[in-house]
Parts: C-alpha cells; structure tokens; sequence
C-alpha cells in the first residue's frame, strides 16, 4: 500500500470484487473515466462474469479468488452484504483501503468490526450510499441544519410500489436472506440513510428502534414498517416512522414535520424538496443549490470524496464511521421483529418463530 503522500502524486489502481449489476452499470462507466484512476482487475467467483465485465471495459486482469489478485491501493466490495464477513477482511489483510456497496452491514456488531479493523491497519474504508449526493437530500440536510422551521417534531418516510412477481428467478430482491435480499436491506438501506442523514445523525447511539413489523414471502421480506426515535443535535427526540414496501403503493418521499408546515424531500435524483402545508396542500418548491441531479454525477463525487479520503486520511461524506446510525436502525429493526443474525457474522439469517 502507498503512503498517503504518495498516493496523492500517483495514478490510484482500483480492484473491484463483485461483478453484478451495480458495478458494471453505475461504478465502472465512472470509474474507467476519472483522471487518475485505473481498474486494474476484475474479481468474482464466477469467473466468466469477472471476465466478461473485464473485457467489456478494458480491464486487464479477470479473477475468481481474490488471494490470486495482485496490489492495488482501493477496493470496490460489491458483493452481497451476507458475503462481507469473509471479503471485507480478506482486502483489509492486503493493506488495501475499502469502498463497500450499501449496505455496508446487517448488525452494528459486524460494522463496527470492520471499521475497527480498517483503522488499526491504516486504512480507510467507506459506503456506497449514493443518495446522501442526490439535490434533494443535500440541500434538505442543509436546511435541517440551519434550523429555518424551528425544531423538528416528527418525521415520516415511505418508499414502496406494488411489485407484480414474487418469482424466484433473478434481480437482487429474489437473493436469499443469507446474501442480504430482502426490501430492508436494499430499498431499506438507502431510505433510512438519507432520513438520518438529513437529520444529521449518524453516531449508532442516535437511534433507537421501538417497532418493527415484516411481511415475508418465499423467505424473503417484501415489507418492513419500523418506528424510531432519533436524537436530535439538541438533544431531543424526534419520533421517525419508516416504510418501505414492494408489496403496496406507498407516498413516496422523506417528510419532516415542523409546527406550521412539512419539509418533503424527494427521494430521487430529479425530484423535488418541497414545503407542504399542515392541511397538505403545496406551499412551494425550494430551490436545490446542493448536491447532484443525476446518478452519474453522484457516483462520479462518491468516488471523487472517497479517493481524496485514501489519498489524505481526513473522513468524507460517506466514512463508514458516517453511516453507523443507519446500520444501528437497521440492526434494531431485525432485533425487534424477531429475525436475527447467527453468530457466524453474517453467513445465514435464521427467522424466529412470532
């Protein structure tokens, strides 16, 4: 590994591990394109995917087995969360910094682990939460933080749509639990990020979660609705409701109450961050001067904040030490509705009899 000094002058080699989706669709097509920065290698244990992936976008070397793979400065880790506890460790050992795909873990136990051992080697490690760049979710972050409406007093996010197959098939909600699969982990990970990110809570012991109730399917949950209390910057606590759901159609958006009037932040990149009357009705639409307005362009200062990380050491926007409270909601939620992880960090998820 390269002294951060170092680093700061060199070309930056990045290993990705994990070929799926997220890392050929939205990493790659903006990794390949920034100055200094090459993609050294391909890695999944599906060998022909790693390769195809690879020759797809010019990438020198394709490998099943990360032990085989040579050094490099930065890791990618894009594989299922349900995989971390073997992978995470093993690019740490090889003195690489890691940039992990959301979510970063299903238990604060394992989060902190991780993070523990990224600082006692020197390293930096970080998550892929995409969204805390969106317009909606920074320029609502810092509005929150400037306190225009005076204390927030509750605060209501939904995401959800009604899906029309539950096959088993492909996609990432069709992974078994053991990967990770399941709307908590994937559409759950992302809502709960950016509400306590807007909220500027990110310290574990700024949530805790009180109620959590799933609907599961062929094993998988397909619908969580969890409510939380967060601790404010002053000290109170706000009561958070989360829905997440491809089962039904649900308002979709981040609202945060006020006394006279309702903040709504928008979830996607093109969206909206709006102010809605007590009544409900539209008041206005604020204008956005923070953050991106399209994935691409969020991907692209996601990486950008990560590599200025690993080249000088001083924390971005999305060091996991920044993302704790979002796996602590998330751990709270599997604790309370009775579905917890084995002691084996992660390798299967076991579902307690209601």
């Amino acid at each position: 590994m390269l002294s951060s000094s170092a680093m700061s002058k060199q070309t930056l080699k990045i290993g990705i591990v994990g070929a799926g989706m997220v890392t050929s669709g939205s990493h790659l097509p903006v990794l390949v394109n920034m100055p200094d920065v090459e993609v050294a290698w391909m890695c999944d244990r599906a060998l022909p995917a790693a390769t195809s992936v690879a020759k797809t976008y010019g990438i020198p070397g394709a490998f099943g087995d990360i032990k085989d793979c040579p050094d490099v400065d930065v890791v990618l880790v894009a594989t299922p969360v349900g995989s971390r506890s073997s992978v995470v460790p093993a690019v740490l050992e090889r003195g690489w910094h890691a940039f992990c795909e959301k979510p970063f873990a299903l238990t604060l136990a394992d989060h902190e682990r991780y993070v523990r051992e990224a600082h006692a080697r020197g390293l930096q490690i970080g998550v892929g939460q995409v969204r805390r760049y969106a317009k909606p979710t920074a320029s609502a972050r810092a509005l929150v933080r400037r306190g225009l409406f005076g204390p927030v007093k509750r605060v209501l996010a939904a995401e959800g749509f009604h899906m029309r197959g539950t096959g088993r098939g492909t996609g990432w909600h069709m992974n078994d639990r053991s990967a990770g699969g399941g709307v908590l982990a994937e559409f759950g990970s992302h809502l709960i990020d950016q509400t306590l990110f807007v909220l500027g809570a990110s310290s574990a012991d700024r949530v805790r979660v009180r109620d959590c109730a799933q609907r599961v399917h062929l094993g998988l949950e397909l619908a969580s609705s969890m409510l939380a209390d967060v601790t404010m910057d002053d000290g109170t606590r706000v009561p958070c409701s989360v829905d997440v759901s491809l089962l039904d159609d649900l308002c979709m958006g981040i609202f945060i109450e006020y006394e006279s009037v309702t903040l709504r932040v928008g979830l996607g990149f093109e969206d909206t961050l709006s102010l809605v009357s007590k009544s409900g009705e539209p008041v206005t639409t604020l204008g956005m001067p923070e953050g991106a307005d399209s994935p691409v362009q969020a991907f692209y200062l996601e990486w950008k904040d990560f590599l200025r990380q690993c080249r000088t050491g001083e924390p971005s926007a999305i060091d996991a030490a920044s993302v704790a409270s979002t796996t602590a909601f998330m751990d709270g939620a599997l604790t309370v509705s009775g579905v917890r992880l084995q002691a084996d960090h992660g390798e299967e998820l076991v579902e307690k009899a209601s």
